[in-house]
């Protein structure tokens, strides 16, 4: 059985997620403690190996402090 890669999509959002995560100088663990989820999680959707919610991108933009709507509107809209 071969691994299937993440959708190109998937993998910009996760990208995008992490630089934000990162700009606030929150870790994986802190990330996931916010959310109220597992370290893994946070981790396989920066990577792009799971799928992300509509509502796990628009809380993990108000835990990273993204103020433009546009941003967040943009990003919600890659979800799913």
């Amino acid at each position: 059985m071969h691994a299937t890669r993440p959708p190109d999509q998937r993998l910009q959002l996760g990208a995008a997620l992490r630089a934000l995560r990162q700009a606030k100088g929150m870790t994986t663990t802190q990330a996931a403690a916010s959310l109220l989820v597992s370290q893994p999680k946070i981790s396989s959707m920066e990577n792009g190996r799971r799928r992300i919610s509509p509502r796990d991108v628009r809380d993990l933009c108000k835990i990273y402090g993204v103020q433009d709507q546009r941003t967040v509107d943009v990003l919600i809209g890659m979800a799913g």
